[in-house]
């Protein structure tokens, strides 16, 4: 069941509602030190690994003092949705997370949605602020290079944010990837089916986060509210033979926890979802 009606954005639909970049994947290792701010750190690996644009993976970061929003209705017309206010924490350990990689006013900038433990408040999701986070202890980690283009922070008059949006720096002859946003009321996983076809991805691995109006799921209960934050966990697929499989964790406004498989056709986009799709 499609929850798309309720949400409705105060500017004009854009276009396309699929913005799509194809480049070249490659894995990409690296190192965070102890004491250091996640965004410094992470941008100190961009400029080392020398490519356009990433999408890392964050499971397991021991996190000392940190920041993070969740999801909240909005307080005013301006936005369909917004943000809770600032919480904080000493200390806490990622269960899983995920960072999109790229551009802000020409810096580097990510964008992390995650699911951690933390001592004093227990489980935890949101969306970590990158400049408010303190790596508590050194850290390996991996995920995906990708160069042709990149994630490029961009005004969108339909929502009235500004967020991650794939932009092309230049051609690549092959290539076995691609970076892409996707618009409100797109259905997550339509999108993901027929990108994986037309760009003959073959069955993508699917790395990506974003916000969602409601959610159905094949193996666990619905998610009813319009207003989300949402991570893909590992093993999110493009292709199959029942369509994709998109195993998703999600946190609602109330601090509500939700994890399963996606349900064809009942995911529409709240605001926007960023995806890196890699050939299988």
């Amino acid at each position: 069941m499609s929850r798309s009606h309720l949400i409705r954005h105060p500017g004009p639909p854009t276009q396309p509602r699929r913005h799509v970049v194809r480049g070249v994947a490659e894995p990409l290792s690296f190192e965070l030190g102890a004491g250091e701010v996640l965004m410094t750190a992470i941008a100190q690996v961009m400029d080392a690994a020398d490519c356009d644009s990433a999408v890392v993976r964050l499971d397991g970061l021991v996190l000392g003092p940190y920041e993070f929003v969740m999801p909240d209705k909005s307080p005013d017309d301006d936005h369909a949705a917004w943000y809770s206010e600032t919480h904080s924490g000493p200390s806490a350990r990622l269960d899983r997370g995920t960072a999109i990689v790229g551009r802000r006013n020409g810096e580097w900038f990510l964008h992390c949605h995650a699911i951690w433990e933390d001592p004093q408040r227990g489980r935890c999701a949101g969306h970590l602020l990158p400049h408010q986070v303190t790596i508590g202890a050194a850290y390996s980690g991996a995920g995906y290079r990708f160069d042709g283009g990149c994630f490029d922070v961009t005004a969108d008059a339909e929502t009235n944010f500004s967020f991650f949006r794939p932009r092309q720096l230049r051609q690549r002859q092959e290539v076995n990837a691609a970076i892409v946003s996707l618009a409100p009321h797109e259905d997550l996983s339509t999108a993901v089916a027929e990108l994986s076809a037309e760009l003959a991805l073959g069955n993508p691995q699917v790395v990506g986060i974003g916000s969602l109006i409601g959610a159905d799921f094949i193996d666990a209960p619905s998610m009813e509210s319009p207003i989300s934050e949402v991570l893909l966990l590992n093993g999110a697929c493009g292709a199959g033979p029942d369509g994709p499989y998109l195993p998703t964790f999600c946190v609602d406004p109330d601090g509500n926890f939700f994890e399963g498989t996606l349900k064809p056709k009942t995911v529409p986009v709240c605001v926007t979802f960023e995806m890196l799709l890699v050939a299988g």
